[in-house]
């Protein structure tokens, strides 16, 4: 499987600014742009609309949505609006998502949310108007888009690291992505839960990718870089449960990381992020830092690189370094 290549916008910047970096990264080999989707974040369909606008290559995408906060049916819709004007070229990242507590919402079954939710959007995506009857989810057969979509089948991939939601990957997605995995022992055990739930599904596990989505701090300056890694997991890394635990952080770490985020205090809370977790969650550095860790984690089994937020100290300075020195050294 070839190693794909593709960036992650945060959704905080003014929206005119999307247009101008999303043709940036399109002068060079990534092979798609995704937006986060996060909560207390800009909304990602509109940005994604600019992007698709704007583009003429690369892939577009949210990554990720989540069945607790939009009704699959909703996301269906978006998602045949944004492969309409793309013309083709959209992907859906769906997943559990995070930050739920910030609205007292308290997911249940997400394994079977997610799993019911990639079905009835591929069914409403598809036009068939057998009543769809889940645990989570309902549709009759009067539930059907009210126009024909570009694509009956779109690429989707699954937001998680958790086994088993790999698992439903396996099952029904083109790949799983992992925000801040950079740990390649981890990544054998996203490889060992795929390929369980492909074989179940009868699908081929070698079918299914896997894409690693670091936290990415890449400069010229190797410890404005390391800073900056610090502090966006700061953010991050008391969500990043059973992936901690396999990496070795210690829970008191966590702890006060978490304790510091609570107070709205990131800069404290980096304080506490380790150089453990530097290296197990982010990707810091410069390009020659970077390359031999992208190598390692393509040999465990990564087939897709996902250069996540906040990409730099400098984030166009990231971009170009990302697209003239790094993703050159795997394209040959």
């Amino acid at each position: 499987m070839a190693i794909r290549f593709s960036i992650a916008f945060q959704g905080s910047k003014p929206l005119k600014e999307y247009i101008r970096l999303a043709r940036m990264v399109e002068q060079y080999d990534f092979d798609a742009i995704t937006v986060y989707d996060d909560l207390m974040f800009k909304p990602t369909w509109p940005i994604l609309t600019l992007i698709a606008e704007h583009t003429e290559r690369v892939q577009v995408g949210p990554a990720i949505v989540h069945p607790f906060l939009v009704h699959p049916a909703y996301t269906a819709g978006n998602l045949a609006e944004l492969d309409e004007i793309s013309e083709g070229r959209a992907i859906l990242g769906i997943g559990r998502g995070a930050f739920y507590e910030f609205l007292g919402i308290h997911p249940e079954r997400p394994i079977t949310a997610v799993r019911e939710a990639i079905r009835l959007i591929r069914r409403l995506l598809a036009g068939d108007r057998t009543p769809f009857q889940g645990q989570v989810f309902t549709a009759t057969p009067e539930a059907s888009l009210r126009w024909k979509p570009l694509r009956a089948d779109v690429p989707i991939f699954v937001g998680t690291w958790g086994p088993k939601m790999c698992q439903v990957a396996g099952e029904l997605a083109t790949e799983t992505k992992s925000d801040c995995l950079w740990n390649p022992d981890y990544v054998k055990i996203i490889r060992q839960n795929i390929d369980m739930g492909a074989r179940r599904a009868g699908r081929d596990p070698k079918d299914i990718g896997i894409a690693a989505g670091p936290l990415c701090a890449i400069s010229n300056d190797r410890e404005a870089a390391r800073k900056m890694a610090r502090l966006a997991l700061a953010v991050y890394l008391p969500y990043l449960h059973p992936m901690t635990e396999v990496a070795g952080i210690a829970p008191e770490e966590i702890r006060r990381v978490r304790e510091a985020a609570a107070r709205g205090n990131f800069e404290e809370g980096a304080t506490y992020v380790s150089d453990l977790s530097v290296q197990k969650c982010s990707v810091a550095g410069r390009p020659s830092d970077v390359i031999p860790q992208m190598e390692t984690m393509i040999a465990a089994g990564v087939t897709h690189i996902a250069f996540g937020h906040p990409l730099g100290p400098d984030f166009e300075q990231a971009l170009h370094l990302i697209g003239r020195e790094i993703i050159p050294r795997f394209r040959r």
